[in-house]
């Protein structure tokens, strides 16, 4: 699979563990001047009330929420209406889905990937002047209409006198299609639809970004599809993050990566990633001109291999779901490289960007 020479890649956030059952959304969370849809749990298993509790000194508008949100007691344990991972944001905008991150396959902390797993991931096609095409970056499906992904993927394209002329969705192993997986437990084969190419309508990049600041700020575009996908099984967006959820509360989680750069396999691969701090990533940088901010997100990767497309989503696994942390925007060549951070556009910081360039 083609890449831009300078694309650059990083790692995706998975917490490793079991799988969970995916839990009924019974109860109305009371967060931030709104109501989003929630899980009625233990207060020990709600890491938005758990964070107010040891804040060391709740406010009082803390102590109200608490008391809003509490939905009965079990095992002499406190019941709170946690807010859900699609009600972080997604559910505050129309033209948002009420259902994204669901998690359809067992989670594992193995480096191959199942047929069902990140049905977010996107790729983009570019089509040279001779009309050849390839995939030079990844993306991640937010709704049926849109796309995120990096804006340096829109500006190299144009410099390199490439266009962008589809995204494909659906995808999991790129030398065959439909794709199918044998299974050794049950002899069977699960295969999944065909995937989807959607032609595409606009480019929105942020319009702060700049292709020759060194340290890409506001690296992130949106990408509106020309005509809605197709959801399923295999196609289903990705959670956007509440806008509150700071670089600093992410610090030494162990998060996923996924995409299509390894060069073991030509299926999707993952790996984990530990979100390092902004202050240490830019002590690696500074040396290369650079300035880490915390409209940026920095990681270690836990892998041998490059596994995640630029542009592509490092993803959180919160309350049963997964939520977009960031878009890979940049790393250290080659990649990975032991000890050097990979970088990623903090998808939170531009929540409201986002918001106002969404049309139905």
């Amino acid at each position: 699979m083609g890449s831009f020479p300078i694309l650059l890649v990083a790692a995706v956030v998975v917490v490793v563990g079991l799988a969970s059952a995916e839990l009924p959304l019974n109860c109305v969370s009371k967060i931030q001047n709104t109501r989003v849809t929630g899980h009625c749990i233990s207060i020990r298993d709600c890491d938005y009330f758990m964070r107010l509790l040891t804040s060391g000194n709740p406010s009082q508008s803390d102590r109200n929420l608490l008391r809003d949100n509490h939905c009965g007691t079990k095992d002499k344990v406190v019941q709170v209406c946690c807010p859900s991972t699609a009600g972080l944001g997604a559910l505050t905008h129309p033209f948002l889905p009420q259902k994204c991150g669901r998690v359809r396959w067992q989670r594992s902390n193995e480096t191959a990937t199942t047929i069902r797993e990140f049905p977010w991931l996107a790729l983009i096609e570019y089509t040279r002047a001779n009309q050849q095409k390839f995939h030079g970056c990844g993306g991640v499906l937010i709704s049926e209409r849109y796309i995120l992904t990096a804006a340096h993927c829109l500006s190299q394209a144009a410099a390199l006198d490439l266009h962008i002329t589809a995204v494909r969705l659906g995808e999991w192993d790129t030398s065959t299609n439909p794709d199918c997986q044998y299974h050794e437990d049950t002899k069977q084969a699960e295969c999944a639809p065909p995937y989807q190419d959607i032609a595409v309508e606009q480019q929105v990049p942020h319009p702060d970004y700049n292709s020759t600041n060194l340290s890409q700020l506001f690296d992130i575009a949106l990408i509106r599809l020309a005509a809605p996908a197709e959801l399923s099984e295999f196609v289903e967006p990705i959670c956007l993050p509440n806008k509150q959820l700071r670089a600093d509360e992410l610090e030494g989680l162990l998060t996923e990566l996924a995409g299509w750069q390894a060069k073991s396999s030509p299926r999707m691969q993952k790996s984990t990633v530990t979100i390092s701090s902004i202050e240490e990533c830019q002590q690696k940088y500074s040396a290369q001109s650079l300035k880490i901010q915390s409209s940026q997100l920095c990681g270690l990767a836990n892998a041998k291999e490059c596994h995640g497309n630029a542009g592509g989503p490092l993803m959180l696994f919160k309350n049963d779901g997964y939520l977009l942390g960031g878009l890979v925007s940049f790393g250290p060549v080659p990649c990975p490289t032991t000890g050097w951070p990979d970088v990623y556009t903090r998808v939170a910081s531009y929540i409201d960007w986002i918001h106002d360039n969404l049309r139905a």
